[in-house]
């Protein structure tokens, strides 16, 4: 067998960029991601490819689809090629891993060639199941070079065995961006050299995940602020105050004033939707369990039962510009889609530019009008299934 394997990272995907714990969730890929593909397909374009392969996840066969098109190929799909298994932790937030789990979640940070998630399964077993994969797509291509679509997980644990490192020495990998390739040639005696890795020299700045992120480096954590989510009460005095707080700052920057706000409609609102829903009014907490944001969903809307309405999202004046949007929109898209809605839909103030621009940046798209009390707003929708 000698064969010449490209190992692929899937495109920027929702859980990279909403910060959330995403194995086998089959996750979307971000506008960003859509930036990306026409980069990595740029790279392999002048590369004699037999096959593309790719896990059955959206995000890889989509990334796949992008290197496999300009040569004439199908995707093809491999099981065993899917992300670790997240078990429990699947679509968590990973800030909320420490307050849940922390005892397992600080042998994840302090051990994680060991360490599972509660009914999952450890990165070198993620790699090991993946790796193996890739020895039988060598072999049915022997003498020829193929390209492989898969994850970042499973990629770190497999070029640890690929490089023959005991497992304790995963770290020595890092991570890598996504879109990065690595290159593994695997010669007749079954031995596999890996000529490079985490390469994503094919992206600009300005298309790098790690980048928008702030990751410190392919072996660090981002250094923006991380939220998780808890439940707003509306029976606990103190979390009414909070949410009022929210909506009210919400009211003004939307309309100037917060006079069409009616706290008690507003709660009595909060405790229908969370009667659909317990996630339906959150807020988004620091480490420190300070409320950061808040996010408010109609759950108990029904005229359209394919469309999941927002109430609000709110993020506190001190907290803006920290990296926190996408987070608060993540928790959003997972409370609808666990709903098996369609569609995310926000009605914005006319006037609202900030929101406006919010949503735009997160590809949202005007359909329709809507007019109430407080005037007239825009219909801003964001698939969240896959078309």
């Amino acid at each position: 067998m000698a064969a010449t394997v490209y190992i692929i990272r899937h495109a920027e995907a929702e859980g990279n960029i909403y910060r959330r714990c995403h194995g086998l969730y089959d996750s979307l890929l971000t506008p960003r991601a859509y930036q990306q593909l026409p980069c990595l397909a740029k790279r392999f374009e002048n590369v004699p490819l037999a096959a593309v392969y790719a896990s059955p996840l959206f995000r890889a066969r989509a990334t796949a689809q992008a290197v496999a098109a300009p040569h004439g190929l199908t995707v093809e799909l491999r099981n065993d090629l899917h992300e670790i298994d997240m078990g429990d932790w699947e679509d968590l937030p990973w800030a909320e891993l420490p307050h849940g789990w922390p005892d397992q979640y600080a042998k994840w940070c302090a051990r994680p060639w060991e360490a599972a998630p509660p009914h999952g399964e450890t990165v070198m077993q993620a790699g090991a199941r993946m790796l193996n994969e890739v020895r039988r797509l060598a072999q049915e291509n022997d003498g020829k070079a193929i390209a492989v679509v898969t994850h970042g997980s499973a990629i770190r644990g497999a070029l640890t065995i690929a490089h023959g490192f005991p497992p304790e020495k995963m770290n020595e990998i890092g991570w890598g961006d996504n879109t990065c390739v690595a290159r593994l040639d695997f010669a007749d005696d079954g031995s596999i050299d890996v000529v490079y890795e985490n390469d994503a020299s094919h992206l600009p700045q300005e298309l790098s995940t790690f980048a928008c992120i702030g990751w410190k480096n392919a072996k660090g954590i981002p250094v923006s602020p991380q939220i998780w989510f808890r439940r707003a009460d509306p029976n606990n005095p103190q979390d009414v105050d909070k949410i009022v707080e929210f909506m009210r700052e919400l009211h003004r920057n939307a309309y100037g004033t917060d006079e069409g706000l009616d706290p008690a409609a507003l709660l009595r609102d909060v405790e229908r939707a969370q009667q659909v829903s317990p996630r339906s009014c959150t807020f988004g907490l620091l480490e420190d369990g300070t409320p950061a944001a808040l996010v408010y969903l109609k759950t108990w809307y029904d005229e359209e039962p394919d469309v999941g309405l927002l109430g609000g999202f709110c993020i506190s004046s001190e907290y803006r510009g920290c990296g926190l949007s996408a987070q608060i929109l993540g928790q959003a898209i997972s409370v609808y889609r666990s709903l098996g809605k369609t569609w995310l839909c926000a009605h914005v103030a006319e006037k609202n530019l900030r929101a406006q621009g919010f949503y735009h940046k997160f590809a949202f798209e005007q359909r329709g009008e809507h007019r109430d009390a407080n005037g007239l707003h825009y219909r801003m929708f964001k698939r969240l299934t896959a078309e």
